[in-house]
């Protein structure tokens, strides 16, 4: 079985990557109120633990094979997309914007930047020392980010096939590298390569890992056709509603709180509360929609978010840069109550036109196939 096509998953994947484009959005347009900080815990713990879950070595028989395809696919796009958006930044070529971009932090520091060599310095050093991409492509810093966890989580489960209790290993595991990267959180110590939010991101890495077999048994039980189905379609919904409840509860927005940065908030326990609740929830809600009627708007909306999935690369970079333009160039005009929301649609008609470009163009930088413009823009399954 192909977990990756398993249809669910990637609606899963595509909703929460369409968060983290509404989030950059209110990030940058206060006024677009979509409240997205209240989701600061889900998003990027959700995504990181989906691809656990995704997590396999069926294709690759030694660390050599797995490394040479996840370089493939994961850090060369990143390194070709981050000198892409860079050489497009409008701040090379008018360093007089400068003071509109966001601000750039580079292993806990915040550079004193006077001048284009200086910003093309940091730059350079945010791609290739604290794997967080150029500015020009921020979000790029979780492809770089799933590269470096998955290849020490394929480490980490060689070494459990060694032990008398394989899953016990990884739980532990997971669980002194959400501590490890708690203590870099409380104590302000980042390292190169964001070694320390590796350690945060591999509990949720490896939770998705461990939970890939009961997940895979709840969505047998609520498909079955028998006359179990529909008692254990209402457990998994009463899961669900208790599980947004309790992460209503429990959640805390801050402006400062960000996985990229390993800025957790100051309550251990609270974080990872509300970030299990949360990811329950999200779960349960797309087990039960797999099981929802086939009509046009349901299976629109999943072809949506199918193809948001399949097109993520694309996306992360394109529609920041997107966000970034309107920032240097209109941002007093767009922030505007009632008028802000117009960047969603401006951002979304430019990552849609821009798919095709990067899917049937410019694809070597994806590390992927050329493929037609219908087939990119393509919401069936």
């Amino acid at each position: 079985m192909v977990l990756a096509r398993i249809s669910w998953i990637d609606e899963f994947k595509g909703f929460v990557l369409l968060l983290v484009c509404l989030f950059h959005i209110e990030q940058n347009f206060p006024n677009a109120h979509l409240g997205m900080w209240h989701l600061s815990a889900l998003r990027m713990s959700a995504f990181f633990f989906i691809s656990g879950f995704l997590f396999s070595t069926k294709r690759f028989s030694d660390f050599k094979s797995y490394f040479v395809h996840k370089t493939k696919v994961l850090l060369v796009p990143y390194l070709l997309l981050s000198f892409l958006f860079f050489a497009i930044d409008p701040i090379v070529y008018n360093f007089a914007l400068y003071p509109k971009s966001p601000t750039m932090t580079v292993v806990n520091t915040i550079p004193d930047i006077n001048s284009t060599w200086q910003y093309i310095y940091w730059n350079f050093a945010k791609i290739f020392i604290a794997g967080k991409s150029s500015v020009g492509a921020g979000p790029l810093w979780f492809v770089f980010t799933l590269y470096s966890v998955s290849l020490l989580f394929y480490w980490l489960h060689g070494m459990s096939k060694k032990q008398v209790n394989p899953k016990l290993f990884i739980a532990i595991m997971a669980i002194e590298g959400l501590l490890g990267g708690w203590l870099f959180n409380k104590y302000h110590f980042h390292l190169p390569f964001g070694i320390e939010r590796d350690l945060t991101i591999l509990f949720f890495f490896g939770c998705g890992c461990l939970c890939k077999e009961p997940i895979k048994k709840i969505h047998s039980a609520i498909s079955a056709n028998d006359a179990h189905a529909m008692k254990n379609t209402a457990i998994v919904a009463a899961v669900c509603i208790i599980s947004f409840i309790a992460y209503g509860f429990l959640e805390s927005p801050s402006p400062n709180f960000s996985i990229m940065n390993n800025d957790l908030g100051k309550n251990l326990p609270q974080f990872v509360a509300s970030s299990i609740t949360g990811i329950i929830g999200l779960i349960a809600t797309f087990l039960l929609a797999s099981k929802l009627p086939d009509i046009a708007p349901i299976r629109i909306t999943k072809g949506i978010l199918r193809n948001i999935s399949r097109n993520a690369l694309v996306i992360l970079a394109v529609h920041w840069w997107i966000v970034l333009m309107l920032r240097l160039f209109f941002r007093p005009q767009i922030n505007q109550p009632g008028i802000a929301y117009i960047a969603i649609p401006i951002v979304a008609l430019g990552t849609i036109a821009a798919i095709p470009l990067f899917r049937c163009r410019l694809y070597k930088l994806l590390g992927k196939e050329r493929i037609t413009v219908k087939e990119s823009l393509c919401i069936r399954e």
